[in-house]
């Protein structure tokens, strides 16, 4: 009976002894992956007592290893462990140790989402835009629809899938069929809560000439309203237009829904737009006959004829010049006029009412860009403009590689 006794207290004092040896260990690292090297860690129970203190490891060469931590001599039990990284956010993980020491692994800061709870709220979504009037109403249930105008002013209802290669699929919430359409035809897509998921170029271009001149809306309930300065705000989600009023003293700006307006006239102040691009249309023209005499003759000397020498008498072909600019300004003020181009439609008030007027804006650049993809695009497709665009990406992947290495 003794003998049995002295056993049994024997195999008390080493399992005793044995679960004092519990160790618990990890490796302490930044959010970016860099391991932390020399950070306070702070074991702690779970009413956050400090039990122990440690330092992380440094790395052997400046290179291997480093931030590594460890623990011996833990009793089982819960605790919370704490690495102060010298950043926002410290490193807080908790943890139960039972009957065998326990390696943690990597630990990187993070903020812990809040516990949610479900409770009544109040609904801020904003009102539903006015739907674009259809003949007849349509008597679909779908909630949410968007709007496709295209640079015509012909407005279509229907439910977008997705924009892809300047194409956009959609589904006609009229007559339940699948469509596409080019992005090159659209003026602007809208969904229900006024926001834009596309507006062309044509669109931005019009609102950027708009922009600080003088002139009158015309709304689509029929009111008109003149303005002295015009302000379009710059963004996707219910934009806003901003008119200035010199009439009103206190120079406040009157806000109104762009999905209201139906059209904005320009006054004299729009001249400047066309002196501009006339000017610019008479450089080009120049500049596409001097480089056409220079590729013909093999010579520069086109272009220094256009420069007089400023000596009695005053020789040279300044002259062209002189008379090519004023004739396209001129021209181009006639053109605008003409063609209404003070007119700027926006939106439609009705499907079945298109705008008088194409609202395409004409970009050389543009222009000039669309017809080179032939030959831009096997350059950009090529092996060298590829490797060498993914040489950032080499670069990253060679040091997520090293940091890897290291940390094994």
């Amino acid at each position: 009976m003794r003998f049995i006794l002295l056993i049994a207290l024997m195999v008390g004092i080493i399992s005793s002894q044995s679960s004092g040896n519990l160790s618990v260990s990890g490796v302490a690292v930044y959010k970016s992956g860099v391991v932390i090297e020399k950070a306070n860690v702070i074991l702690m129970d779970t009413t956050e007592k400090v039990i122990a203190r440690s330092i992380t490891s440094k790395k052997f060469m400046k290179r291997y290893g480093g931030g590594q931590f460890a623990f011996n001599n833990v009793m089982p039990g819960k605790y919370k462990l704490r690495i102060i990284t010298g950043e926002d956010i410290d490193i807080n993980h908790s943890f139960t140790l039972s009957d065998k020491s326990i390696e943690l692994g990597t630990l990187y800061p993070f903020k812990e989402f809040p516990d949610y709870a479900l409770s009544d709220y109040a609904d801020s979504t904003l009102v539903l835009m006015r739907r674009i009037a259809t003949n007849p109403v349509s008597g679909d249930t779908i909630n949410i629809r968007h709007i496709i105008v295209d640079l015509d002013g012909i407005a279509q209802t229907v439910i977008v899938d997705s924009i892809i290669n300047n194409n956009v699929f959609y589904t006609d919430v009229d007559h339940i069929k699948q469509d596409t359409m080019a992005l090159d035809t659209i003026y602007y897509i809208y969904n229900d809560y006024g926001i834009f998921i596309h507006q062309s170029r044509s669109l931005k271009d019009r609102m950027k000439e708009l922009q600080r001149r003088d002139g009158y809306l015309i709304f689509n309930n029929g009111d008109t309203l003149e303005f002295d300065n015009i302000f379009f705000e710059p963004a996707m989600n219910n934009p806003e237009v901003a008119t200035f009023h010199l009439a009103d003293t206190t120079g406040r700006p009157v806000y109104h829904s762009i999905f209201n307006i139906y059209k904005v006239r320009t006054g004299p102040s729009y001249v400047e737009n066309s002196v501009k691009k006339g000017f610019w249309n008479g450089v080009y023209t120049i500049g596409a006959i001097v480089g056409f005499q220079i590729i013909t003759k093999k010579s520069f000397s086109p272009v220094l004829q256009l420069i007089p020498d400023m000596k009695p008498p005053i020789q040279g072909n300044y002259g062209t010049v002189i008379t090519i600019l004023p004739v396209f300004t001129l021209g181009r003020i006639a053109y605008d006029w003409y063609k209404d181009k003070r007119s700027n439609y926006l939106f439609p008030s009705n499907e079945d009412n298109p705008f008088p007027q194409n609202m395409f804006v004409f970009s050389f650049s543009e222009w000039v860009w669309k017809k080179s993809q032939p030959i831009i695009q096997p350059i950009i497709n090529s092996k060298i403009i590829k490797w060498w665009k993914g040489r950032k990406l080499r670069k990253v992947q060679k040091q997520a590689a090293k940091r890897k290495s290291a940390s094994d």
